[in-house]
């Protein structure tokens, strides 16, 4: 196995627990506003809280390691991602902070209460930053970036005039929210708490159409990228389970 490989194997793992873990942070969070909007507050607020309360600090770990290891591995993916990846990332740890005041109000301010415009925030957050770092993959497979003078450059009327990219983000929404919704069901389920399985039980149903159809949104692209992990699967334990996921 060569040295491309080795570090392609560690980077991906930190990936893919960085997307099973803050999907289901980022779907909590939706899910915790919309009950609030709905009157459902009572019956899944706790078991969403019992949820994030261990896991909340230490979520953004795997994206940092993985920004770190690649750039640290493969160097050149600083040059023609950095600039490239300039708005949505900076757009992205923004939304980051918001979350992390969420969780700082919430964890460790004097008052428990649920202030509306808090959970307003936290819940948009919940589908603002899957959005925003979806278009990584929109910019880095969508054939929107070129290099000029020795610059690399992101044209932004093909970025929003692409319909992959529009693919990518829906996509990441509807996964996000029906991971997460599957999640809650499941810890719901073990703790005992049936209102809030029934709950969370029927957002999951809600997600599942869309999740199912929203792939078939992606262009050929797509297709030949899915190929490619199957062919190396093998890599990872959880690689395995990744073209389910888009499937």
């Amino acid at each position: 196995m060569s040295y491309a490989m080795v570090a392609i194997t560690v980077l991906w793992t930190f990936l893919f627990g960085y997307l099973l873990v803050a999907s289901i942070d980022f779907g909590a969070g939706f899910f915790s506003f919309y009950s609030v909007l709905t009157g459902h507050e009572n019956k899944i607020h706790n078991i969403i809280q019992r949820y994030l309360s261990p896991v909340w600090e230490v979520t953004n770990v795997f994206l940092i390691f993985f920004v770190v290891g690649l750039v640290g591995f493969f160097p050149d993916a600083a040059y023609y991602y950095g600039t490239a990846l300039l708005v949505p990332g900076s757009l992205a740890l923004v939304l980051l902070a918001i979350r992390g005041a969420y969780y700082a109000y919430h964890t460790y301010g004097s008052q428990r209460d649920n202030n509306l415009i808090y959970m307003g925030l936290y819940g948009a957050t919940g589908l603002l930053i899957p959005a925003a770092l979806s278009t990584i993959l929109a910019i880095s497979e969508g054939g929107i970036i070129y290099v000029a003078d020795g610059k690399v450059e992101l044209h932004w009327y093909a970025f929003f005039t692409n319909p992959y990219t529009w693919s990518v983000i829906l996509l990441a929404l509807v996964s996000v929210l029906y991971i997460s919704a599957m999640f809650l069901s499941y810890y719901a389920h073990r703790a005992g708490d049936q209102v809030a399985f029934h709950v969370v039980r029927g957002y999951a149903l809600m997600w599942s159409g869309p999740t199912i159809m929203a792939p078939y949104s992606l262009s050929s692209r797509s297709t030949i990228r899915i190929r490619g992990i199957f062919r190396t699967c093998w890599i990872s334990p959880g690689c395995s389970f990744c073209p389910s996921f888009v499937l």
